[in-house]
């Protein structure tokens, strides 16, 4: 699904939308007999109730690790970002990401992402702010053939460990960078300790496909990206969570009141994992960012 750049009608409606199918030739079953990885995500992580108290934790427009002002230093660390250039971000998920960059720096954000749940939220949103520099997109990343030379910058916040063949996504955003066109991406990726079976029945069930700071480096650069930069965000990964944890705790009663009991034990039992994970070295918060040749 995708935005028009402006709305046919006068009133209510800020920007339509139009639908691009296409017949799949394969499925492929997931958990509980889901047909497409969309309704694995829909059905399963992000359900309605999980997209709320996702939100809860992380603040409001957020689903991600620190929320805003995380979300705010990690693209301050882009070197490139100015007014008017064009983003295309890869999970965006409800959108505060896409509505922050394009208020704090003037960008125009293609946002896509292919849970139809989270999406959701990010259009109605979108519909109130109305702001045309923000667009979105349900699509496969690895998939939707985007024109060559498109983006100025490309941008993925904690969503593309879900992608089984990283090496097509690199591709993919080298081909739809502009020449001198800078990326920067987080992801959840695995650590150099020995791999705990808990750990890996984690990874199996998320559908998670992870790699290490040196595996995403090499891929990179093999790619053709220069200049090439990591970083292991695990430390900062291991003080969110137990700022969040503690924030679940205080108001408990709250998260209850809204969520249920049952979410409430799932999420701290989740915390606590994640950070025995951390310790283990076997989870690691990374981030890894670099630019396309000018020539």
């Amino acid at each position: 699904m995708k935005q028009v750049d402006a709305s046919l009608y006068v009133g209510s409606n800020f920007l339509d939308v139009y639908w691009v199918l296409s017949k799949s030739r394969d499925l492929q079953l997931y958990d509980q007999k889901l047909v497409t990885f969309r309704d694995f995500l829909d059905k399963t992580q992000y359900t309605e109730d999980n997209v709320k108290a996702y939100e809860w934790i992380f603040g409001e427009n957020f689903i991600s690790p620190g929320g805003a002002p995380e979300n705010l230093k990690i693209l301050k660390k882009f070197k490139t970002l100015r007014p008017e250039i064009r983003m295309l971000d890869i999970g965006v998920g409800i959108g505060g990401g896409a509505r922050q960059v394009a208020r704090e720096f003037g960008v125009h954000v293609l946002g896509c992402d292919l849970s139809s749940n989270m999406l959701v939220h990010a259009l109605e949103r979108n519909q109130r702010d109305k702001d045309h520099r923000v667009q979105y997109q349900i699509c496969d990343a690895t998939i939707y053939k985007h024109d060559k030379n498109k983006f100025d910058v490309v941008f993925s916040r904690d969503c593309v460990q879900h992608i089984s063949d990283l090496k097509k996504l690199f591709h993919i955003i080298y081909d739809v960078l502009k020449p001198g066109g800078e990326f920067l991406i987080t992801l959840y990726g695995k650590g150099f300790g020995e791999l705990k079976p808990k750990f890996l029945d984690y990874v199996n069930s998320r559908h998670y496909f992870l790699k290490n700071i040196k595996e995403l480096d090499a891929l990179a650069r093999t790619t053709g990206f220069e200049h090439v930069h990591t970083e292991n965000l695990t430390p900062r990964f291991k003080e969110i969570l137990f700022e969040e944890r503690d924030k679940a705790v205080q108001n408990k009663v709250d998260f209850i009141e809204k969520f249920g009991e049952e979410l409430y034990k799932k999420t701290l039992v989740g915390w606590e994992n994640k950070l025995q994970f951390i310790d283990d070295d076997n989870h690691n918060w990374l981030l890894i960012q670099g630019f396309k040749p000018k020539d």
